[in-house]
């Protein structure tokens, strides 16, 4: 869900029915004080901070919250409401309450998880329990609101009243059902990562009915769904969220019920599981966590590890701090404003700008910070006196930052101060979308199939070079000072140009290799070594007949003779086919023909090798030089150098089919981690 944006939908009271109100000027006084007063919001420089929940409570009823902790209707009759005590939200009890003054009395208003509050109060509606199951079935967010009059007392004896005793003995208030729309792209993007071969799991301290309903919105959830829920007399048992089908919870059976419903826990049923020693065995199989405690989601991400699963997790907040450490890749998520608006902004500024038309200002109800009263006039009024020096500097700086801004083409996300969630996390993502999670799964493919390309190239490169180079030292021959010069513009060119691959927008199902030390980068190795060794060993010794019986010395001056000419011509040529062929394109990078570079570059060494050894040109042979090769020797090189390659792209194309990347087994280890813990026990 997207936490930037959330709406106030209206009221459900309970009165005469469990209709929605709406419209702010029918709901009765109480609850309109209670969302009025009861929250964490708090003022920062003049600007009004905290939950955009809690923000959009009070627009939504068309309150006003000043600095000095008071809350006013904007429509005349109301009182205002005196904030005396908070008792802010912990992530244990779910639910926060404040003591305030209206008129000379004290109240204690609440508001928290409806389960919760469910507990406290005195008198529990009928229609209670089954009036927000509705609301949360439909994926929206519902508060409990509660409150009672306090005696009267002195107010610093209200500041110290125990917590308890302020949040017991409640009246129902009313249910505040909150509508959170999905970001547009989370859809998406989740599909594109299930299709990827990979699992998606939903960890949130949202109601269970809500948490399964988006998660089936946002391709988290396919199957049907199951609630593990503790039933009325003792035990749990699994149950789906229109409570029709019921099926018993046993821990050894969980495997079996993944494989046909997407199974849903909430934060109550860890205290069970973890008495049963029956985490390792139940959470692996889990699609949704609701309800849970930070403790909690760093449990989740512990199990996953502990049973081999790989992790990456995407945060918002403090309460996702330790899940995120706990986690191998950690993304936390910043609920700034999206750059297209930053950008349509800056255009439209721009466009005023070089109109020469000044912009209204919006009235004051109409502005997106109407809960913060307006400043003085005074403090907004032009003045007329010069500007000092530090002022003329101040506004230099602006004009730089405004540039700077401009300039981004809307690339880049606006300024954002960085939470503790971006502390604990590698990677932070300048706003609340999981889309960053595409880019770094494809960078970090990508990166893995270069390393192991890079690994390979290396490696047959040295084998080839080390076997001419031996060759050539053994008969005293030596490589020219152009040959290594143009040996070596063409391999800087291949190594330039082939780290230009980008990686595949589209993430495959397919992965990569993990590592170097697997059967498949060793068979490509010796296999395609096998075959250089043989092309170089046949083209040295037909290039051997043709050279006279001559002694020569290792360390006597460069001399061009028919071993140095067929030993550089073959040596270049298996180069040439080494980074042809190890090549890793599609499905994680580019392909050759995208790289277009790249391609380029294989294509001249393709086209400069054949002319100079099929001797087109004497004049450049000569320049490098090179003697000239027998005519019945050019053929055979040529014909050889084709079937080396083909041979080579042949094996290397059967190894991948053959050998492909493995999806990681997590099961095997699950299995060992269990039995691990019954010998334990035992």
């Amino acid at each position: 869900m997207n936490p930037v944006f959330q709406e106030f939908q209206g009221v459900v009271t309970l009165e005469s029915d469990a209709e929605l109100i709406s419209d702010a000027n029918k709901l009765p006084l109480r609850i309109q004080e209670v969302l009025s007063s009861c929250h964490a919001l708090v003022f920062v420089d003049n600007k009004l901070v905290g939950d955009p929940l809690e923000k959009a409570a009070i627009k939504g009823i068309d309150w006003i919250y000043t600095s000095d902790e008071k809350a006013m209707s904007r429509r005349p009759g109301g009182q205002p409401v005196q904030i005396v005590h908070r008792y802010h939200f912990a992530s244990h009890l779910k639910r926060m309450s404040v003591i305030v003054r209206i008129q000379e009395k004290f109240y204690a208003f609440i508001k928290g998880a409806p389960e919760t509050i469910q507990e406290r109060l005195v008198d529990l509606p009928a229609a209670y329990v089954e009036t927000y199951k509705k609301y949360t079935r439909q994926g929206s967010r519902v508060l409990s609101l509660a409150y009672k009059l306090l005696p009267e007392m002195p107010v610093s004896e209200a500041r110290s009243l125990e917590r308890d005793q302020v949040e017991s003995d409640l009246i129902f208030a009313g249910f505040a059902v909150f509508n959170c729309p999905i970001r547009s792209d989370s859809a998406s993007v989740l599909l594109e990562l299930e299709q990827s071969s990979h699992d998606l799991v939903m960890i949130t301290g949202d109601q269970a009915l809500t948490a399964c309903h988006v998660a089936s919105q946002v391709n988290i959830c396919s199957k049907p769904v199951l609630i593990l829920t503790r039933m009325k007399t003792s035990g749990f048992e699994w149950v789906s969220p229109d409570e029709t089908d019921r099926v018993p919870y046993r821990a050894e059976e969980v495997k079996e019920l993944s494989e046909s419903h997407d199974l849903c826990i909430s934060g109550d049923c860890f205290e069970m599981l973890q008495r049963t020693d029956a985490v390792v065995q139940v959470i692996p199989h889990v699609k949704v966590f609701a309800r849970v405690a930070p403790e909690q989601k760093e449990l989740v991400l512990t199990t996953f590890k502990t049973v081999g699963r790989m992790t990456l997790m995407c945060g918002d907040g403090t309460n996702d701090v330790g899940a995120l450490k706990q986690a191998h890749v950690g993304i936390a998520l910043l609920n700034a404003e999206p750059v297209q608006k930053a950008g349509s902004k800056s255009q439209s500024s721009k466009l005023e700008s070089k109109s020469g038309k000044l912009k209204k200002p919006k009235p004051a109800n109409e502005s997106s910070s109407q809960l913060v009263p307006p400043a003085s006039s005074s403090a907004k009024a032009p003045s007329s006196r010069p500007l000092t020096a530090a002022e003329k500097q101040r506004e230099k700086l602006q004009k730089m930052l405004d540039e700077m801004n401009d300039e981004s083409d809307g690339r880049s996300a606006p300024i954002v101060k960085l939470g503790d969630a971006s502390m604990a996390s590698p990677f932070t993502a300048k706003h609340a979308s999981v889309a960053p999670t595409l880019d770094i799964i494809r960078q970090g493919r990508s990166t893995l199939v270069t390393t192991l390309q890079m690994f390979k190239i290396l490696g047959l490169n040295c084998l080839a070079t080390a076997y001419v180079l031996s060759v050539m030292y053994l008969d005293g021959v030596k490589l020219g000072d152009v040959q290594a010069t143009i040996s070596g513009v063409f391999t800087a060119a291949f190594f330039l140009f082939i780290s230009h691959a980008r990686p595949l927008q589209a993430l495959s199902a397919e992965r990569p290799h993990p590592n170097i030390f697997c059967a498949y980068v060793f068979l490509s190795i010796l296999g395609q070594f096998a075959m250089h060794l043989f092309f170089l060993m046949s083209a040295v010794n037909l290039a051997s007949k043709y050279m006279p019986e001559e002694c020569i010395e290792p360390d006597s001056e460069f001399h061009p003779n028919l071993v140095n000419t067929v030993s550089y011509m073959v040596n270049m040529m298996i180069q040439v086919a080494t980074f042809a062929v190890n090549y890793m394109g599609h499905p994680f990078n580019q392909s050759i023909s995208e790289n277009k570079p790249f391609k380029y570059a294989l294509y001249s060494a393709v086209v400069f090798f054949t002319v100079i050894t099929s001797d087109m040109f004497r004049d450049l042979n000569d320049y490098m030089k090179l003697e000239p090769l027998p005519e019945g020797m050019r053929s055979k090189l040529l014909l050889w150098a084709m079937l080396m390659f083909c041979g080579c792209y042949g094996w290397e194309r059967f190894l991948r089919w053959a050998f492909p990347g493995k999806m990681p087994a997590w099961e095997k280890r699950q299995k060992q981690a269990v039995a691990n813990l019954d010998k334990k026990q035992a």
